[in-house]
Formats: C-alpha cells, structure tokens, sequence
C-alpha cells in the first residue's frame, strides 16, 4: 500500500499528506486550497486534477473535508472518489459527517467492490503533524485492519468502534462532550464575573479540583484573557451541534443541553462572530448577564 491518495488540502489534508510523505508514501493529492498543495507538492506530492483521478491512482485513499456537504460532493459528486475507485481498494474519511452519510458512502464503495472506512478524528492538523490524532473509525474489520499500519503514524490513537457510521457517531459524541463542557466553564465564569470575584483565583482552585477538564485548561485562559478571535471556528462547531441534532432526531434521542448550546451560538452568530474561535460561546452568556468577563 505504497500508493496514497488524499483528497482535501485544507489544514487537516495537507497535514496528513506530509505525515505520509515522511513515512516513505508516495501520494497524490487534490484539494481546493491552493496554499495548502503548494505546500504538500512542494513536499513531494503529485498534484491530481480530481478526486476521482486521486482514487484511479491510489490504493487507499484519505479525505478530509471541512464539512460533510463538501465530502458528500468530493465522494459521490461528478469526478468524485467513486468514480475512480477500484476493487479492493479502501476510502478513509475523516471528516465529521453525519453517519447516515457514512453509511451511504459506504454502500457506493462496496458498489465499486471498495471498502469505506468513517474515521473522524480529533486533534485537527497539528496532531496530525505529530502522530497524535485520535482517530475513531467506523467499517469493516477487514479494511480497518488493512489499512491499521497506514493510520497508526497518524495517531496516537486508532480504534475501530464499530460497523459503518459508528465512528461518525462517537465523533458526534465526542463534540457533545466538548461544547457541553464549554458552555458549563462558560457559565461558570460568567456567574463569578457578575459576583465581582477574582476570576485568576477562581480559575486556579477549579482547575485544581474534579471539575479540570481538557475545555477549562485549554479555552479558560483564552477566555480569560480575551483571546476570542483564534480556534475552531464558531461556524464548524455549529455546523457540528447541527449533526448531533439531527442524529438524535433519527434516533429519536432528546439531548437538551447539546440543543441550548446550539442556540447560544445562534447569539454569538448574530454578532457577526462566526470565524471566531469556539470559546466566542461566552459572548452569548455575557450579553444575558449583561456584564464582560475578564481576568
């Protein structure tokens, strides 16, 4: 499996393409983001001309889109990935998606005698750099275990959940876990502002008890120092609260506080803050509470 392909050069694709540039692989790539194949070709890659010539050249092949609309096109669309695919060969995609997506990419690859694998990660581009993406990876156990050597430089972590779509929705978990924490160090911050309280202090002693968590170490000091503008972008974490709400609707799951975030964000959008980094949720509760917090 020398041959890799990557379809995508945003942030996460180009990351992976010179991760497996570094681990001996010949790849093809093709994406929409010039910069990042300038990057990846200036690298070692070769530049293909679509996602379906990615496929016709690779025996397994990567994509990373930044939202399921794009991977939908990038996969089934004219001149996508199908197009070019051959038998026995693996399609593993990393994008967020909704599972029923990956389950309906899933039945066009088998169509083409291919296997697709749903592996959404967690970590974004500079894990991937690293090796230190955790990857959760819906499909068969054989192509997951086929392609287990090629993801490992990849992640710290790779595990298989399931059948198709199970990665696609412990993925969605995993959002739910963090916008729901966010909003949790969010409130908190915003009722110790309101009650004029040392927030450095109260940062510190919380930090240091059962509440920690990966949200309050990382996005609290942002906060805190207002430092919104940079990180996951308010509009990808809305478009992913919209996948966690429409899985729970075809499961018929009510997930109340994943619902309430979503339409804080709505908040946050209206003040034009859609680019800005996830941790802008607080603007939403400041503006309720009608006080700014700073520490």
């Amino acid at each position: 499996m020398g041959n890799m392909g990557v379809v995508g050069s945003g942030a996460l694709g180009r990351a992976v393409c010179w991760r497996l540039l570094e681990y001996g692989h010949s790849v093809h790539i093709w994406g929409l983001d010039e910069e990042g194949l300038q990057e990846c070709t200036g690298s070692g890659a070769a530049r293909a001309g679509t996602p379906a010539e990615v496929a016709s050249k690779s025996d397994v092949v990567i994509a990373a889109a930044d939202n399921s609309e794009d991977a939908e096109q990038w996969e089934l669309g004219v001149e996508g990935i199908i197009e070019g695919l051959s038998q026995g060969e693996t399609v593993v995609d990393m994008t967020t998606m909704s599972p029923s997506l990956a389950r309906r990419i899933a039945v066009a690859c088998e169509e083409k005698g291919a296997f697709f694998l749903d592996a959404p990660v967690s970590g974004g581009a500079p894990a991937a750099r690293t090796g230190n993406l955790v990857i959760m990876v819906g499909g068969a156990e054989k192509a997951f275990n086929n392609v287990l050597p090629i993801l490992q430089p990849l992640g710290r972590m790779v595990v298989r959940i399931g059948e198709s779509g199970a990665g696609a929705t412990a993925k969605l978990c995993n959002q739910i876990l963090c916008f729901v924490n966010l909003c949790g160090v969010c409130e908190a911050f915003t009722l110790a502002a309101k009650a004029d309280i040392d927030l450095r202090k109260l940062f510190s002693v919380v930090s240091a008890g059962a509440a920690q968590s990966w949200e309050l170490d990382n996005m609290g000091p942002k906060i805190l120092s207002r430092e919104l503008e940079t990180g996951y972008p308010v509009k990808t974490s809305q478009g992913d609260l919209a996948l966690v709400l429409s899985a729970a609707h075809d499961l018929k799951v009510s997930l109340p506080a994943s619902a309430i975030v979503h339409q804080l964000y709505h908040t946050v959008e209206q003040e034009g803050l859609q680019d800005s980094g996830s941790q802008s949720l607080i603007r939403a509760l400041e503006k309720m509470a009608d006080v700014v917090v700073r520490g």
